[in-house]
């Protein structure tokens, strides 16, 4: 039977690793590692967030200097991290995501990674963006009832500008985090390097197949929650505007930041929130006819047990 294994690298609030920790557990994960990405004395207690000690690894100074160094970007910090853990896993595949991204099927996970071809050593998880309805209560952390889908195409850029009236600056291929899904590498490959969004192997790309639920043939989504609620939301963008560490997000999502900024100078961060992540009757309407949104539904919505 096919096993597999789960790492995220995290600075997050311990109730939001706990989350994560608990869905993957309840999805199958034979074993989930979180590396935790602060000092030793921020990092939770395993047993609070559902780990054993071994499964919570905290990215202190002597866990750095036994790697040649803290690299300066968080970037750099995941591929580090990621390639630890596959040089560590024992289970048949490693799945790679954030703890703000949490994989949603009917099939087991196990099934999902069972039903990859032989000659495909890389399962891509497609990205689709947790939003919310226009009156709902946005600060309910996991409260978001809709799943926004990315787009290609010749016009993917006028429809965001269409769509999100003074906002389509900020999106890429329809989505305000990334477009570009994440994955689940076989494990046993000479040469490969995790990085964030697809392995490599010598350079390469691994030969890669998007995930499937072999019970019915659907995409399997990776939900990403660029915001959680709406405090998280903040939280995440005081931080990054704090460390400087984000080097490598693109034109667009440098915008946002910039603009997050000037919200929050002058206390309008709700505001910006709302319009970037809370859906009118008409957005809505638009995405359906399109395709383009899908329905969290309540079982699918993160909790803790």
């Amino acid at each position: 039977m096919t096993r597999f294994e789960v790492v995220a690298m995290a600075l997050a609030p311990d109730r939001h690793i706990a989350v994560f920790v608990d869905h993957y557990r309840r999805k199958g994960a034979a074993r989930v590692r979180v590396y935790f990405d602060g000092a030793a004395e921020a990092a939770p207690r395993p047993a609070d967030v559902g780990l054993g000690d071994e499964a919570l690894i905290v990215c202190d100074d002597a866990f750095w200097a036994r790697r040649g160094g803290r690299p300066t970007s968080v970037e750099a910090r995941q591929r580090r991290v990621y390639k630890d853990a596959y040089d560590k896993i024992v289970a048949d595949w490693l799945v790679v995501v954030d703890i703000d991204e949490l994989i949603h099927c009917d099939a087991s996970l196990d099934a999902v990674l069972s039903a990859a071809p032989a000659s495909r050593d890389l399962v891509i998880f497609p990205t689709v963006e947790a939003v919310w309805r226009v009156g709902d209560d946005l600060d309910r952390e996991y409260g978001a009832r809709f799943a926004r889908k990315a787009y290609s195409g010749l016009f993917w850029s006028e429809l965001s500008y269409c769509l999100y009236p003074g906002a389509g600056a900020f999106f890429v291929r329809g989505l305000l985090g990334h477009h570009m899904g994440k994955y689940a590498v076989r494990r046993g490959k000479v040469g490969v390097t995790a990085c964030i969004h697809e392995a490599k192997q010598d350079g390469a790309p691994l030969k890669a197949v998007s995930a499937r639920d072999p019970l019915n043939g659907r995409p399997v989504w990776l939900l990403h929650y660029d915001a959680i609620s709406l405090d998280a939301w903040r939280a995440k963008w005081d931080r990054r505007l704090e460390t400087g560490d984000t080097i490598e997000i693109g034109r667009r999502r440098r915008r946002q930041q910039m603009v997050y900024a000037k919200a929050r100078e002058t206390g309008h961060e709700r505001a910006l929130f709302a319009r970037l992540y809370s859906l009118t009757n008409l957005q809505i309407w638009v995405l359906r006819r399109l395709g383009l949104l899908l329905d969290i539904k309540v079982g699918d919505r993160a909790t803790r047990n």
